[in-house]
């Protein structure tokens, strides 16, 4: 029987071996394939959290805070340096908030400003961006969950397929690995059009925001109170802040966003440090979605963002 055991336990060690080695070859090469894709700059995003050790302020979000920080700024009115590790909201929302893990300190602040739909769907991760975005970069692989490693073994070979096609990123399009400065991660490109450039498809100038009704998971309310201790039990502080908004899209009573920030500093203990109705801007604000600045929306959100931060700095 002994004998049995040993030869099934063998089997298993031998078999995950094999999936280990599979994974890291698939992952690793050939090297760089993603590298001009808009999806890779959260490598740069996260290699320039890891090497900042001064206090800092760290922005967990999706696209909007790509396209609507500037960091320059940020760090001039603040005296912080500025990690916005915001750039995909298809990324899913707990994969920016893995990442900003790795180098949280004392003195350190984490601004929270996940696009609205957080609410709805915090847990699901994009395996297709994620690898592409991480490609070679597996040590970055740690910050994915252990309850979602399934779904990524079960896409290797559809990701290994996607690694043999790739052509290349859109290289007249701002969606790209060129459109960010390399060393700061700000995004660089200009966005001077607005939601009425006729180039802008239908489905994304005419989204819409509803949050009537809106309720916080009880899974994710879990999740953002442990991630709450997390951050404080290193001296750092996490607040809610809202993301920039297209006001036309919003469909819902305005109340509905006081109802939110109610529910995540009540029952996740989370202080929201904004008005959400300040965030709220018309068209010539805002590029080619309704969550994204231009390049005079991000001058105008950037500097309420500092108004509201220093209220608690």
């Amino acid at each position: 029987m002994k004998r049995f055991i040993k030869y099934i336990v063998t089997i298993i060690v031998i078999a995950v071996l094999i999936m280990i080695s599979i994974f890291v070859v698939i992952t690793t090469y050939p090297k760089g394939v993603f590298h001009d894709s808009y999806q890779s700059v959260i490598v740069d995003k996260y290699r320039r959290l890891q090497k900042i050790d001064d206090p800092k302020i760290i922005i967990v979000a999706g696209s909007s805070a790509a396209f609507g920080i500037n960091q320059d700024m940020m760090e001039d009115e603040t005296g912080y340096k500025v990690v916005n590790l915001g750039l995909q909201a298809g990324f899913g929302n707990l994969f920016p908030s893995e990442l900003s893990k790795e180098n949280i300190n004392e003195g350190d602040i984490v601004l929270l400003a996940y696009e609205y739909d957080w609410v709805n769907d915090f847990h699901s991760m994009a395996q297709d961006l994620i690898m592409s975005g991480i490609d070679e970069n597996i040590d970055m692989y740690k910050h994915i969950p252990i309850d979602h490693w399934k779904d990524f073994v079960g896409y290797l070979l559809k990701y290994a397929e996607k690694k043999k096609n790739y052509e290349g990123s859109d290289k007249n399009g701002i969606y790209k690995r060129s459109s960010f400065d390399q060393n700061t991660t700000q995004m660089i490109a200009h966005r001077e059009y607005t939601l009425e450039n006729p180039e802008i498809l239908p489905m994304m100038r005419d989204q819409k925001l509803d949050l009537s009704n809106v309720s916080i998971s009880d899974e994710t309310k879990t999740y953002l109170r442990k991630y709450k201790k997390y951050v404080e039990d290193r001296g750092a502080r996490v607040y809610f802040v809202s993301p920039p908004v297209l006001k036309k899209a919003v469909i819902c009573d305005y109340k509905e966003f006081e109802n939110l920030k109610n529910q995540e500093e009540e029952q996740i203990g989370i202080m929201y440090i904004t008005d959400a109705l300040d965030y709220l801007y018309d068209k010539e604000y805002m590029a080619d979605t309704i969550y994204h600045c231009n390049n005079e929306g991000e001058y105008i959100r950037t500097k309420q963002l500092v108004r509201d931060l220093k209220k608690i700095l």
